[in-house]
């Protein structure tokens, strides 16, 4: 039996989502896997699906504890011995490679690469890090192309594979309109506003700020205009003067979707958003940022488009576009018609997780 160790600092998000995606389909397959984590709600999922959880204590920035989680993270690799170890995201990238400097098959998938996140010295010391850092790596898992000509163009080379991210078709459905009704009710949102949401954590990469910069713009061409901000680091509130609700993070994302005309994905960087796929799943027309990801899931290839794309920072440009969805349903309807093709076509979760099975064949073989 192939054992593989999954790492992640991330315990909440997309990057969590997607580990217990593979996770899940992996021990379906007959594979022996494990993760090594921080506490959270990852964790929690994972005995439903019978997978071992090993606790690993990290802080998303490297720190004064780098040496203590490198020496956790050797002995969870010693205890476990896996076949192949698959490092999630930039911290567990850090941690892993240094700790198995090659002695075990590494996979590292950024899930955006952590030099776009910085400037100055810290952006240089990132670049400098992962060029270093292929001389460990057997194989880097790219979300999207963008990503990997990102990598490319900041001179990180080694042997590579785009392997886009999945969801799940069936628990992110199309909706009808009595769950919209309900899942508005539930949020306490009108039955007739107009609805914006964006999901994932409070954090600069995300570019809520620039969602809350464009919002007084779209609540002076439509009044009803409510934008939902749903993730880690909100509280329940509600501001109706503003058209504003935020929301705690919950375990079950899709009422946000479902409640939602339109999906707003205003990042700063990305591999490739898995809310972004989420909401596209789920039928709604979507307003992103030209990110990695974005351009390839929304609009490349011969399927009709499934929104629009505006420049990052650009207030102006995502109000506009946002504007011309909620006073065009016929536009929106087709667009969000054309995501879920889009994701039937090229982001089933069944889909990701088989690519990453042949990667692994591939390395053990």
């Amino acid at each position: 039996m192939v054992s593989v160790l999954h790492v992640t600092q991330p315990t909440t998000g997309g990057v969590a989502r997607a580990v217990a995606g593979l996770v899940k389909a992996q021990i379906a397959d007959g594979l022996d896997v494990a993760v090594a984590s921080p506490a959270g709600p990852l964790p929690e999922k994972l005995g439903a699906v019978g997978g071992l959880w090993q606790p690993w204590e990290s802080e998303r920035q490297p720190g004064a504890g780098l040496s203590a989680e490198m020496k956790r993270l050797g002995a969870i690799v010693d205890e476990c011995r896996p076949d192949l170890v698959h490092l999630h995201s930039s911290k567990a990238g850090l941690v892993g490679r240094l700790v198995l400097r090659g002695r075990r098959p590494t996979v590292f998938q950024p899930h955006a690469w952590s030099f776009l996140a910085a400037g100055g010295k810290t952006r240089m010391a990132a670049i400098r890090w992962e060029r270093y850092a292929t001389r460990w790596t057997d194989i880097t898992l790219f979300c999207s192309r963008r990503e990997q000509q990102d990598g490319e163009a900041h001179g990180v080379s080694g042997r590579g594979r785009v392997v886009l991210n999945g969801v799940d078709l069936r628990q992110f459905s199309i909706p009808d309109r009595a769950e919209r009704a309900t899942a508005r009710a539930a949020l306490g949102l009108p039955q007739d506003a107009s609805v914006a949401a964006i999901v994932g954590r409070k954090s600069v990469q995300k570019g809520q700020d620039v969602a809350l910069k464009a919002w007084p713009a779209v609540r002076e061409a439509v009044p009803s205009a409510v934008l939902v901000l749903m993730g880690e680091g909100y509280e329940d509130a509600y501001d109706a003067a503003a058209g504003v609700l935020t929301c705690a993070a919950r375990t079950d994302v899709r009422a946000a979707y479902v409640a939602a005309d339109v999906i707003l994905s205003p990042s700063r960087w990305e591999g490739l958003s898995l809310s972004l796929l989420e909401g596209m799943a789920t039928a709604r027309s979507t307003v992103a940022t030209d990110v990695a990801g974005s351009v390839e899931a929304l609009i490349e290839g011969p399927l009709p488009p499934a929104g629009a794309v505006v420049c990052p920072e650009d207030a102006e440009g995502l109000a506009a576009a946002v504007i011309t969805r909620f006073r065009t349903p016929g536009l929106m309807s087709r667009e969000g018609r054309a995501a879920r093709e889009r994701a039937e076509r090229h982001f089933a979760e069944a889909r990701t997780t088989g690519s990453v099975h042949e990667v692994y064949r591939l390395l053990l073989t």
